[in-house]
């Protein structure tokens, strides 16, 4: 009886463990990479701004943003570019920044890569809804600002 038990025991954890190991969090529904691209700005509408984001499985984010020549993927210089950390809370994404770096003349659209200068501190960089399934993220303005309707769209 006792042999049973045991055996009957082994069964019910060993399929308890494999459905939780099968369950999709709301981090793995999000990793991968998500782009934003503004079209033809610039003083003769010659560029094409180009913001990505990359959520690892581990709580870290990359971002960049690019220059390129408008309607090629040749790009000119970065805008800016960070590391940080992201979390998950009621829908919503939240970007911590630990490292940023940005253009230092902010006349200039965009620098070498090597270029930019360090931002110091750590801030909340941007919060995001996210929309249609994971698919879609979209910027949340803060109160009393001005903001332009910003969708990241996942790639991969």
């Amino acid at each position: 009886m006792k042999q049973n038990l045991l055996f009957l025991g082994i069964i019910v954890l060993s399929f308890y463990g494999c459905s939780q190991e099968n369950e999709i969090g709301p981090i793995n529904e999000l990793v991968g990479s998500y782009e934003f691209n503004m079209k033809n700005v610039g003083n003769n509408y010659e560029l094409d701004f180009v913001d990505r984001l990359q959520f690892n499985p581990d709580g870290v984010v990359y971002g960049e943003g690019v220059a390129s020549l408008s309607g090629t993927n040749q790009v000119l210089g970065y805008r800016y570019y960070f590391n940080g950390s992201y979390k998950i809370e009621d829908g919503i994404v939240s970007i911590t920044e630990a490292e940023t770096f940005q253009t230092q003349d902010e006349a200039s659209f965009f620098d070498a890569k090597d270029d930019l200068v360090y931002k110091d501190g750590r801030q909340v960089w941007d919060q995001f809804a996210i929309e249609d399934n994971y698919q879609k993220l979209h910027g949340i303005c803060p109160p009393n600002a001005n903001c332009l309707n910003i969708i990241f769209n996942k790639i991969y």
